[in-house]
């Protein structure tokens, strides 16, 4: 890779900060590194212009390099694992009602990391704290439903249940 001694740059991080200005070999390692991605903002001395690395002619080389190396492509910040979490007990929430508890607990916590650390998984956070919620919900329902059937008198549920389910619940039915 040829080097620009001579050529000054500064990068603009995802974190929006400017970083530099570095000479041109430090820019190349940084895209090694994966820290300048195609996509990010530099600045260069010879067109006073921020434009995006992959528009640089002169790193074409250096993304080369990275590319053939076997370096996977960078498509951003990870997810949040918590917010993951969030999700997946939110889902066996929905089926059997306390999983809600840790889902919501999973999800706030996830909010937080994420926005301190920048990273994706917002969505599958806020889908945790709402479907675990509704979770909730729907065990709370349950519970005072089995609460409210089992309190009721025989001769109430004689007259609601089927008669073709009466053979069933027939234990349920007799006088107490």
């Amino acid at each position: 890779m040829s080097e620009l001694p001579s050529i000054s740059y500064r990068v603009r991080g995802s974190d929006q900060r400017e970083y530099g200005p570095v000479d041109f070999t430090t820019l190349e390692r940084w895209t090694r590194e994966a820290r300048v991605t195609k996509g990010t903002a530099v600045w260069s001395q010879t067109d006073n212009q921020w434009r995006a690395a992959g528009e640089r002619r002169e790193l074409d080389a250096a993304f080369a390099t990275w590319l053939e190396a076997g370096a996977p492509p960078i498509i951003g910040p990870p997810v949040n694992a918590q917010a993951i979490w969030s999700f997946v007990l939110a889902q066996f929430g929905l089926c059997c009602g306390f999983f809600g508890i840790p889902a919501v607990i999973c999800g706030f916590i996830s909010l937080s990391q994420i926005r301190k650390r920048r990273e994706r998984g917002r969505a599958l956070a806020v889908s945790g704290i709402i479907l675990g919620f509704a979770g909730l919900a729907l065990g709370v329902l349950t519970l005072l439903y089995l609460w409210l059937m089992a309190n009721l008198p025989p001769e109430v549920l004689q007259e609601v249940i089927p008669p073709e389910l009466r053979p069933m619940l027939e234990p349920l039915l007799r006088p107490r």
